[in-house]
């Protein structure tokens, strides 16, 4: 940063970086101190909590809670679980996706995203917003067109939370914004992270590197260029709010040389990840990781593998936030399915992660002498006390009888329909339902349309 530079493209931002030391003589490669640099850092939480759509907290990122799992929902495409077959996505799987993430315990939040096939490009983000909002109780990140857009979906939050103040002191809202690599502020991005200071809102900032194509073909070099990436929009969102809570992300991964795309199956990816946890960790920041996406279009074993295998990876290093569960085909499917069974894997993978406790209750001595050699522990009340403890899977088979075995394919799939058919989230007071469908009545009249979605046949 004070010796290549960062391109910004808002005015704002270099205004306020030019009035507190930078030189931003060229705007393509603004160079910044490193005192502006260690500034920004001291000033940005090191704790933030996030609330449910009620006002409850439902997350601390403090990089010592552990990861806390979202999912994705307003993929262009959709992996229909009743035909197991891609078709486009409609309004009606947005509600699907945000019950089943409602519905499942070790998925924390959700991230919502642009859906445009089936809705209006200019309003698709806050109709996906908006669908969150009304199926699920959890926080929500949100990916917007643009910081006019991003507005309106604050001032559609605040009208849940009861007013922008309470929103700002619990905030079930979470922004997002993307640096452009390599290191690039572009100014739709930048502007999003100034409203989010502004407003005191919590915000990721993430850039999606390439090692090999916008990155250095080395791991190090692309850890380099991410960091510089986040820390250089902190420092201006610092320098606008100071004590404005973000989040410090990345996606550094690779570009797979044969088919120049990005790859979010790669270990590559898990492993850069973990590298800029220990940074941002380092820095004393929460860090937004991602894990529990894969490459491959259909369920099977390499989906199993690509979102175990992250997932996995994802726990042990300890990103605070881990976005991207539900993805398939480089990003551009979402599957209820998938979430399910990531679903059930983290909650395998979290057994694990507990440990062994070590104290006179877990090691009873008295027992094991009473039992002594040969006996067995099946009707004592330890065992009765401990035994709920362990791990029960929902989708993975133990059975052994075999003309009672289902494949494991099939548990998930009954599973994820009893879910969508079934599920019915905590409604919000009608008053405020019908404040936000007059807000959503309102950017169909705006762009001159009536006002209904189309519908899947």
């Amino acid at each position: 940063m004070e010796r290549v530079g960062v391109t910004f493209e808002c005015q704002e931002a270099l205004d306020l970086l030019s009035d507190a030391g930078a030189d931003v003589s060229n705007p393509k490669r603004v160079k910044i101190p490193s005192y502006l640099v260690e500034q920004a850092i001291r000033t940005a939480p090191k704790s933030i909590t996030l609330y449910t759509r009620e006002g409850e907290p439902a997350i601390t990122l403090n990089q010592t809670q552990g990861a806390h799992f979202g999912t994705l929902t307003g993929c262009p495409y959709f992996l229909d679980p009743y035909t197991r077959q891609p078709r486009l996505v409609y309004v009606e799987d947005t509600i699907s996706m945000s019950r089943l993430c409602d519905a499942l315990p070790n998925i924390d939040w959700i991230y919502t995203t642009i859906a445009y096939r089936t809705v209006p490009a200019d309003i698709a983000d806050k109709v996906v917003l908006l669908q969150a909002i009304l199926n699920n109780s959890k926080p929500v990140a949100v990916c917007s067109n643009d910081v006019a857009s991003f507005r309106e979906m604050v001032e559609l939050c605040s009208i849940v939370a009861g007013g922008e103040e309470q929103l700002r002191a619990k905030p079930f809202l979470i922004g997002t914004s993307e640096p452009v690599s390599p290191v690039v502020q572009g100014k739709d991005a930048m502007e999003k992270s100034l409203l989010c200071a502004e407003k005191g809102l919590p915000n990721f900032i993430y850039g999606m590197q390439m090692s090999g194509a916008t990155t250095p073909a080395t791991f190090a070099g692309t850890l380099v260029i991410s960091a510089a990436e986040s820390l250089s929009q902190l420092v201006v969102v610092q320098l606008k709010n100071p004590g404005t809570p973000v989040i410090f992300g990345g996606m550094p991964g690779i570009m797979d040389m044969k088919t120049t795309t990005y790859s979010f199956g790669a270990p590559e990816l898990s492993l850069m990840i973990g590298a800029l946890t220990e940074l941002s960790h380092y820095y004393g920041l929460p860090m937004f990781g991602t894990a529990g996406a894969t490459d491959a279009r259909s369920m099977g074993a390499q989906m199993a593998a690509e979102v175990t295998y992250s997932c996995f990876l994802a726990l042990l290093t300890g990103a605070d936030l881990v976005h991207d569960i539900s993805l398939m085909y480089s990003a551009t499917m979402e599957s209820p399915e998938l979430t399910v069974f990531a679903d059930e894997v983290i909650g395998m993978l979290k057994a694990f992660m507990r440990g062994i406790e070590v104290n006179d209750e877990t090691i009873p001595m008295d027992l094991i002498e009473r039992v002594g050699p040969g006996g067995n522990f099946l009707s004592e009340a330890h065992t009765l006390q401990h035994f709920r403890k362990f791990w029960v899977p929902t989708i993975f088979d133990r059975s052994r009888e075999m003309e009672k075995a289902k494949f494991c394919e099939d548990l998930l799939n009954e599973k994820t329909i009893k879910i969508l058919e079934t599920y019915e989230p905590k409604p919000l007071p009608e008053d405020t339902v019908k404040e936000l469908k007059k807000v959503e009545a309102g950017w169909f009249k705006r762009l001159g349309i009536e006002h209904k979605y189309l519908k899947r046949e």
